[in-house]
């Protein structure tokens, strides 16, 4: 009996231990014509966020035809690009993100699984990325943010792409500080523009070296 307690009491130890990116690989998939001043900028971002042991930008390839939708407007579902990306991504990489210059767009539900009201408007809603926590992929979109300048762009590309990675890596949306790039948007881009591109303590503590 003892020695199960001790197991029960290792698991759960083990469960509640921060998420460690030691030793850990991310690829960054471009979709379309996404340019390398963007993936490169991406790729050094996750570094200075994050401590990703190694991040690999893959070629450029077309998006899932199997996302396209066009409810609203020519878009892509962004559920359908996780799944794509989780069920292609290499052996050697454990995480990936896409990059699009396509809008994209999920379902918004609330805590019971429905889809919040009024239904017309968040069935197909458009978002600036998703991604899964956990999960190994996420994706981001750059067609919500391209009418801001070039810096004002460049750093909300940034702030969405380490915000969905952290959900990636287990983060829930930070409600300890509402400067960390894990706050909600709350649907206002806004929000992103308040952020800084950081973690904050809390969320911090919880990606492990």
């Amino acid at each position: 009996m003892k020695d199960i307690f001790l197991l029960l009491l290792s698991l759960s130890i083990i469960s509640c231990n921060p998420v460690s990116t030691k030793t850990k690989t991310i690829g960054i998939q471009g979709f379309g014509n996404v340019d390398k001043y963007l993936t490169d900028t991406i790729k050094q971002t996750i570094l200075d966020v994050y401590d990703f042991d190694e991040v690999i930008i893959l070629k450029n390839k077309p998006l899932p035809k199997s996302a396209f939708i066009n409810i609203k407007s020519p878009r892509y579902r962004a559920d359908s690009i996780l799944k794509v990306l989780k069920r292609e991504i290499p052996d050697s990489i454990d995480y990936i993100i896409g990059v699009t210059n396509k809008d994209i767009s999920t379902t918004k539900r609330d805590r019971d699984g429905n889809i919040l009201k009024p239904e017309n408007k968040y069935t197909d809603w458009g978002i600036f990325g998703l991604g899964y926590r956990p999960g190994v992929s996420c994706v981001v979109s750059t067609y919500r943010i391209k009418s801001a300048g070039r810096k004002k762009f460049i750093t909300r590309l940034k702030k969405i792409c380490m915000h969905e990675i952290g959900h990636n890596l287990g983060l829930k949306h930070c409600t300890h500080d509402n400067k960390c790039v894990m706050r909600d948007a709350a649907e206002t881009i806004k929000t992103v523009d308040n952020v800084d591109l950081k973690l904050y303590s809390y969320c911090s503590s919880l990606v492990g070296e």
